[in-house]
């Protein structure tokens, strides 16, 4: 990286430009493949909870099934908060707005990885300069399946969000322990990270491997108190499902392990099990390098991550890859982890040249990496927009019957979905909880 620079307005505009590029990109291609219309887990999630929702007759009845009503082997109470609140004004549901606020929750964590991996030294446009690869790799669409689709968007992406903040809260004070009031954040954040998702649990011994090593006894405890409310919801009455063995087995599940950590930049299960390889190596050198000293935000978010990995690949098996799209966003912000710590790692040891050449290579990567994401992105947006249009047509053409699920892989899997997503539609239609948008060209 050039470490010449100057602070020019000139070149500071131009590297903010840059900066914010692969955002305006991604949000572009999102806005050109809009989808107002329900997809795939929206019937159970959105749909159905609506109308089960709506026949509650009091305000207690109401709270209680928000935090407690199951999708699946999920209970997203912060998904269902956001879906109830918008019945309770304006009595109809919107799926652009729900799709469109799934989508913006990228922006509040891009900016939370600009405050975690921004150089603490130096002046704005280097800083601006070397968190350029780390915008291009966050905002490569890669992880599209999670977009423009208001149950995904409302449940993967918060997630995210509300652990990093919990973390960042956690180890962004100056003292020993973070302050009360940081703490006190950082509780409601973790909170948040354990409705919003399964995953958002495992804080809970990321954030007291933080606290204990401080000796924080007394904020661990209040730490802990933080997932009370969510445990107590998700045990209420929850029921376990049985997932088919998908050809995991304890001799596969590594292999679903490092493909779920390489699957942000190789769609194919064996390259991305070595890429993933690739990485672990890079995330045990950067513990024998004490990076959690350097950057501990970082350092205990992959952590996180790295956890999250664990749990999927341990519980859905082959299931963890074969939906690779919706879990390559950690994939990415493992690569993203791996350019910081290696940026770090190779400044105190190879020379100048070098350490440009490193940079160099580094960007030229990240830029491809998102202009092919984007175009992947695209174009299978596209194609889910276009099939989702085509089954909502032929819903409208004879409601009573016809379904809007015509995916014909999804069936062959969940031959039972055809009849549920007409049912759920029709009962939010028959409710006055949904109506049909007009009809759409399918592009």
């Amino acid at each position: 990286m050039p470490e010449n620079l100057t602070a020019r307005p000139k070149v500071t505009l131009l590297l903010v430009l840059g900066v914010l590029l692969p955002a305006v990109a991604a949000g572009g291609i999102l806005c050109q493949q809009a989808l107002p219309e329900p997809y795939r887990d929206d019937y159970h999630t959105i749909l159905a909870f609506s109308t089960d929702y709506d026949k509650l007759p009091t305000f207690t009845t109401k709270v209680l099934f928000i935090a407690t009503a199951q999708s699946n082997e999920y209970k997203l109470a912060f998904e269902h908060s956001i879906v109830a609140s918008e019945l309770e004004l304006t009595r109809h549901l919107n799926f652009s707005f729900l799709t469109v606020l799934g989508n913006l929750f990228l922006l509040p964590l891009g900016y939370l990885l600009w405050r975690t991996y921004q150089e603490e030294t130096g002046d704005l446009n280097r800083r601006l300069l070397a968190f350029l690869p780390i915008s291009l790799l966050f905002f490569a669409l890669i992880y599209w399946d999670d977009l423009n689709w208001a149950t995904t968007g409302l449940q993967n992406i918060p997630v995210i969000l509300w652990s990093l903040l919990a973390i960042y809260l956690l180890l962004s004070g100056k003292t020993i322990g973070p302050a009360r009031p940081r703490l006190l954040l950082a509780c409601v954040a973790a909170a948040l990270a354990a409705f919003a998702s399964a995953n958002g649990f495992l804080l809970a011994p990321v954030g007291l491997c933080i606290l204990l090593v401080r000796h924080a006894y007394v904020r661990s405890l209040l730490w802990c108190t933080s997932f009370v409310l969510p445990l107590g919801a998700y045990l209420y009455h929850y029921t376990f499902l049985v997932h088919p063995a998908d050809g995991a087995s304890y001799v596969t599940r590594p292999l679903f392990f490092l493909a779920f950590l390489g699957c942000g930049a190789v769609p194919f299960r064996w390259p991305a099990a070595m890429l993933g390889l690739v990485i672990l190596r890079i995330l045990c050198l950067a513990v024998r390098s004490r990076f959690d000293r350097t950057n501990p935000v970082s350092f205990y978010f992959t952590v996180w991550i790295v956890a999250t990995a664990l749990l999927v690949s341990w519980v859905r098996g082959a299931v963890s890859f074969a939906i690779g799209s919706r879990y390559s966003i950690y994939s990415i912000l493992l690569l993203v982890f791996c350019y910081s710590f290696l940026t770090h790692y190779v400044s105190d040891r190879w020379p100048a040249i070098s350490r440009k050449l490193f940079y160099v290579v580094c960007l030229v990567l990240a830029f491809n990496l998102c202009l092919l994401a984007d175009i992947y992105a695209y174009k299978n947006l596209g194609a889910r927009r276009q099939m989702v249009l085509s089954g909502i047509e032929f819903y409208r053409a004879n409601p009573q019957v016809n379904s809007p699920m015509i995916d014909p892989i999804f069936l062959r899997s969940l031959a039972e979905e055809r009849a549920y997503e007409q049912r759920a539609l029709t009962n939010a239609i028959q409710m006055h909880l949904y109506t049909l948008p007009p009809k759409q060209e399918t592009r």
